[in-house]
């Protein structure tokens, strides 16, 4: 098969998967993400070989889905952990970093229980927050923005699937991802989503935890940035998981929070129906003119 056809039918997939990930993250954002999220090429151009086009695709996983009671994983769990995924004996909820040693990183893993059987796990979407404690601010070594930010370039994500992760993960293939930072001075939210193609993705079992990507912060003390030794609690708020097309539960339980720079207890105020909402920064608003 000539390399350019096999590489136009990969994109068609992976397009396919993201397109569907990012429908149920857009329908549950604040924030329509439809405008962020094209990171492959435009595939109009290109037929879906039978028997995986999209339209007969999407009508039987919206049979198997009903069928089933609506998209679930009413048993499935979110684990955020320092230095290794949840369960191992290195992994940690509170990480001291060294702010100012440009040698050392710090990695924090998200990893899941899906808590049922999936045939074909295609990918995730995840909102990472990231909190200022005690009445504080995060500091401008939180703005890590790839554009305009004072710390860009200090975060990034390394996705399960590529070769080397290391780790347990449900990823057959390489994916495609993506993550959006914005802030207000309180809190940083971060916007993941990943997706491999659909003929590629492989099976997960209900009660094996995989890792689903790591974030490495490194340190520039060059920079001279407050905010890294300021405590913040890590939490990770929701995700989508795509066990399939139009099979992708949200989900919100688990081992959620981590600590940075301060004691796992810093989290304690941030869990339950106490914290409100996220919400975008508001805009302002239009001048009147005088009567």
């Amino acid at each position: 098969m000539p390399d350019r056809i096999r590489r136009a039918r990969w994109l068609v997939a992976v397009a396919l998967a993201v397109l569907v990930l990012c429908r149920a993250h857009a329908a549950r954002a604040s924030e329509p993400l439809e405008d962020s999220v094209r990171i492959v090429p435009d595939t109009s151009g290109h037929k879906p070989h039978p028997p995986t086009s999209i339209s007969r695709l999407l009508a039987h996983a919206d049979s198997v889905v009903k069928a089933q009671g609506g998209a679930r994983a009413d048993n499935a769990q979110l684990y955020l952990s320092w230095n290794a995924p949840w369960g191992s004996r290195r992994a940690q909820q509170a990480r001291k970093p060294a702010c100012s040693d440009s040698t050392v990183e710090d990695t924090l893993f998200l990893s899941f229980l899906p808590g049922r059987v999936g045939n074909t796990f295609t990918g995730f979407t995840a909102q990472i927050f990231f909190h200022a404690t005690a009445g504080d601010t995060l500091g401008p070594w939180w703005h890590m923005e790839g554009k305009g930010g004072e710390n860009a370039g200090a975060m990034r994500a390394e996705w399960a699937g590529v070769p080397g992760f290391g780790w347990k993960q449900p990823f057959p293939v390489t994916g495609q991802g993506l993550v959006l930072l914005d802030r207000t001075p309180q809190v940083a939210r971060l916007r993941m989503v990943f997706a491999v193609p659909y003929d590629g993705a492989g099976p997960v079992a209900a009660d094996s935890v995989y890792s689903l990507c790591r974030l490495i912060f490194k340190h520039h003390p060059s920079r001279a940035l407050a905010g890294c030794e300021r405590p913040v609690c890590v939490e990770w708020g929701k995700a989508t998981l795509g066990f399939g097309p139009k099979d992708e539960p949200e989900v919100s339980r688990g081992e959620r929070f981590v600590a940075f720079s301060g004691a796992y207890a810093i989290c304690e105020p941030f869990k339950g129906p106490r914290v409100a909402a996220w919400k975008p920064p508001p805009k302002p608003a239009p001048a009147t003119k005088p009567q």
